[in-house]
């Protein structure tokens, strides 16, 4: 009852702007509206994830479902296509909307988004193009001939909703650095209904992975992309002279959306090529069961990840007015929160998983327990990692993230092929600890902790 008094006022409170107390109660309420509607969003997510396994796992025999958790796997593995324009996007509408400014706001908004449209469109086209001519028995050598023709069209099924998807998220990450991202999620969360539907469907009559894939991708891309019409009505978006946009916001996003392709490249490379090492080492089979632990965390990583991602923008706001004060007080709150919520609820998932994983695949597979307890671990430290980078994202401290990824992949890869091979499917979370622990402890607690510093020095009370 203390919490739900507390967050009324933050609610439904009037807050002076132009006072520093009043921006810090304005970002919160702000983050605070992005997260319950986050949570409604996440909440059908969930359900979207159950769905996506469950409803299939009976009529797909393991080699196939085997691939479709792999394909679903790539929508996260080739995010980086988008070149680090959405999360660049982020930083500099945050920054535009901070000098209440709309006609800047409309330029960057638009120049970026025709940017990203194009980058969209060229990707769609390629991986269309490569999904219609790659040898893909290679990947699955013993595969019959009309499993190859399924996983042909599956892949050109992809590459063409990939470009949506990437134009889609763009348009989230906009309304993120305005601190709305509470719109998107709605949106988002009415996409994924339509999607839990049409999956229900598709399985009923026991559908390919293309229309599979369809189902639980296309639709969220195409509903998303009804948050451009609301741009378009607030007249942030504008087609008038979009050749020049472009020009002026390309500058901004050649320089700072590289450092954010860099980014996603490593973190892709070092946390989203499991499946694929795994796939070439142990077998596709493999895949499903290490699928099946890694979405059984996810509702632990994204029960935190709808708190924390709307401080992206928070943080953004606050560095462009030089309110330190907030971005510690922030930062400690998240950190703390993160990392409490994470352990108990993965303790809860590693004390119940046998049942959990049983009553979810209907027997069908079965993961050993060291193997979740690793992947228990790591969910904790991925997790609060992921709330430092919000802080991180949000005060333009990119180019030393970079230094720590890129020196994270070149320790990590080696060893999780090494430890496969001895350990098995636990070898790729015990790398993963291991080394992910080693160097952030170097780098943030030693090496980058007196710039970090700088950022959360405390304001002069005013």
């Amino acid at each position: 009852m203390g919490i739900l008094r507390s967050l009324i006022p933050l609610l439904l409170g009037s807050f002076d702007s132009n006072t520093e107390h009043g921006r810090h109660q304005q970002r919160y309420r702000l983050a605070l509206i992005s997260v319950m509607a986050n949570a409604f969003s996440k909440s059908i997510g969930i359900i979207l994830i159950l769905l996506s396994v469950s409803l299939t796992v009976d009529y797909l025999n393991v080699e196939r479902f085997g691939i479709w958790m792999l394909v679903l796997s790539f929508v996260t593995l080739l995010s980086f296509l988008d070149l680090g324009v959405g999360n660049a996007l982020t930083n500099h509408v945050a920054q535009r909307a901070a000098q209440d400014n709309s006609q800047l706001l409309q330029e960057t908004i638009s120049g970026g988004l025709a940017i990203l449209a194009i980058i969209a469109f060229v990707v769609s086209s390629i991986l269309a193009m490569i999904g219609a001519i790659f040898p893909w028995r290679m990947l699955v050598p013993k595969a019959e001939s009309a499993l190859i023709v399924e996983v042909h069209l599956t892949a050109i099924c992809f590459g063409i909703l990939f470009g949506v998807n990437i134009f889609s998220n763009g348009l989230q990450r906009v309304f993120a650095g305005m601190q709305q991202a509470y719109i998107s999620h709605v949106v988002s969360a009415i996409g994924m209904f339509i999607s839990c539907i049409g999956l229900w469907i598709a399985t009923y009559f026991q559908a390919g992975i293309p229309t599979l894939l369809f189902t639980v991708l296309g639709f969220q891309s195409l509903i998303n992309l009804y948050l451009l019409k609301i741009l378009i009505n607030r007249k942030l978006f504008s087609f008038h002279q979009i050749q020049r946009l472009m020009k002026l916001e390309y500058p901004f996003l050649y320089k700072n959306a590289g450092l954010f392709l860099i980014l996603q490249l490593g973190v892709i490379v070092g946390w989203g090529a499991d499946s694929l090492i795994i796939s070439s080492t142990l077998g596709v089979a493999q895949v499903a069961i290490f699928a099946i632990v890694q979405r059984l965390f996810q509702f632990v990583s994204q029960a935190v990840a709808l708190l924390n991602a709307p401080l992206w923008g928070a943080y953004a706001d606050a560095e462009a007015r030089g309110d330190k004060r907030f971005i510690k007080k922030t930062l400690m709150r998240s950190l703390t929160i993160t990392f409490l919520i994470t352990v108990t609820l993965s303790g809860l998932i590693f004390i119940f998983h046998k049942w959990l994983i049983h009553q979810w695949t209907h027997g069908e597979i079965i993961a050993s327990s060291t193997l979740v307890l690793t992947c228990a671990i790591w969910v904790v430290l991925e997790s609060t990692g992921n709330a430092f980078a919000m802080f991180l994202n949000g005060t333009n401290i990119i180019q030393r993230q970079m230094v720590v990824v890129c020196s994270f992949i070149a320790l990590v890869l080696p060893l999780k092929f090494l430890l496969v091979d001895y350990l098995g499917l636990m070898g790729i979370p015990i790398a993963t600890i291991l080394i992910y622990l080693v160097i952030n402890i170097y780098f943030y607690g030693f090496l980058y902790l007196p710039e970090i510093m700088k950022k959360i020095s405390s304001n002069k009370a005013t």
